[in-house]
């Protein structure tokens, strides 16, 4: 039994109301729940009002779930408690003085809530073998509830999300341009390489970039040879180029490259190979001088994919995969639509939702409405989902779910959860 499963009982008055007594035996009537103080330390019910025989008293009511908790959490001494009205507990196991002196009386749960949610609530936190511990009963969940929840769901991922980007907002000199870089380079490096590209967006200074945007072989030159791959000789013209144009970049900055042991092949498939997915990175911010601002502006899935998806690189690449072997056959190294639906989703959306608080911006439903557009992502656990029932049909769903499982499900929150409060109400 937790506190947190009483304080539910009593904000929805999940009560047997007719025959409500006192521990000491006085007839009891709730006018007045009180307001949940569910944030602050002090009683958990500001503001009741109850009714005990013909006498009505206002104030504070405290929760526990045995009466010795008041001592043990040593409410008497504490100023806060004052004035408290009614002690709710779920076992009256002992007497309190303090409580006895004042008159206050305490009232006991466990006979008075309905055993149907008693049941519900222990089975809830009982199930540790299923996927979720409501697996066996969200055929009782309304669509419109489910609905509901999970567009919260998502508005508390992009806020919890949000204080991760804020904060490396300041790290970085609060420079948009360069926080979305970074973001970049982590999803472009995928999951196998994503630490590694982290490190190479932070070995050098974003600034640099900038000042040599308009010169797509410097910018091919920085990408990869801060990465550590322009330094072993190499046959072909077109990369001695970059190599000698990489020297001349890293002599005038002061350049240090990475060893390029760090980025991993293996694996991989070759068109997920680091030194491709640097060159792609490395085109994008070729053709968009102001990458952030432009994106920034755009609204819809539409407008987006062309900004990753219709670029013109390099002719060596054709027949390349990495920097020394050719490939027997030429194929155009495209960023592929599944990448550009990740970084809408991982980056541009928690992006805009931080860049428009920060301007005092209003654009929740519109991005509602871009993750809506997007294919749910697939992976383990919206798979299962899917298997009981609760197919991701969008983006929006996925991220929601994936929210969901993670800081309600496994953490047992079936409290805090619109799916476990209503069947816990079920009854």
């Amino acid at each position: 039994m937790k506190e947190k499963f009483l304080h539910f009982i009593w904000k929805f008055q999940l009560l047997n109301h007719s025959g409500l007594y006192t521990t000491d035996g006085n007839l009891v009537e709730i006018l007045e729940r009180g307001l949940w103080n569910d944030k602050d330390s002090g009683p958990d019910f500001g503001m009741a009002k109850i009714k005990i025989e013909n006498e009505i008293w206002a104030g504070n009511i405290e929760i526990h779930v045995k009466s010795s908790d008041w001592d043990l959490h040593k409410h008497s001494s504490n100023k806060a408690y004052s004035n408290v009205i009614l002690h709710v507990v779920f076992a009256h196991d002992s007497e309190i003085e303090f409580l006895q002196k004042r008159r206050i009386p305490t009232l006991e749960l466990q006979n008075f809530i309905p055993k149907e949610i008693l049941f519900n609530y222990q089975k809830l936190m009982a199930n540790e073998e299923n996927f979720i511990a409501c697996e066996k009963n969200i055929s009782t969940i309304k669509k419109e509830i489910l609905d509901l929840w999970l567009e919260r769901l998502l508005i508390e991922r992009l806020e919890r999300r949000s204080e991760e980007f804020e904060k490396e907002f300041r790290q970085n000199g609060k420079n948009w341009e360069q926080l979305l870089f970074k973001k970049l380079a982590y999803t472009f490096g995928l999951k196998i390489n994503a630490e590694a590209f982290s490190l190479w967006a932070d070995s050098f200074d974003f600034k640099i970039l900038q000042k040599i945007q308009k010169n797509p072989d410097s910018v091919y030159a920085l990408f990869l040879g801060q990465a550590g791959f322009l330094v072993e000789p190499n046959p072909n013209e077109y990369i001695q180029k970059l190599q000698n144009e990489y020297a001349f970049l890293q002599n005038k900055f002061g350049l240090t490259p990475l060893n390029a042991a760090l980025f991993k092949f293996f694996r991989l498939r070759p068109v997920s190979f680091p030194t491709i997915r640097l060159m792609q990175l490395a085109t994008v911010y070729i053709h968009y001088q102001n990458l952030f601002t432009f994106l920034m502006g755009t609204k819809s899935a539409e407008k987006i994919y062309p900004v990753f998806l219709d670029l013109n690189y390099p002719p060596f690449w054709e027949d390349h995969y990495t920097l020394s072997k050719e490939s027997p056959r030429k194929v155009v190294k495209k960023i592929t639509p599944d990448l550009v639906e990740r970084i809408m989703i991982n980056v541009l959306v928690t992006m805009k939702f931080v860049y428009a608080k920060s301007v005092g911006k209003e654009v929740s439903d519109e991005l509602l409405d871009l993750l809506q557009s997007l294919p749910a992502e697939e992976n383990t656990i919206i798979k299962r989902f899917s298997e009981m029932g609760w197919k991701a049909e969008n983006a929006l769903q996925s991220q929601a779910y994936l929210e969901l499982k993670k800081f309600y499900c496994d953490e047992k929150k079936c409290l805090n959860c619109s799916i476990g409060l209503q069947i816990l109400k079920n009854v």
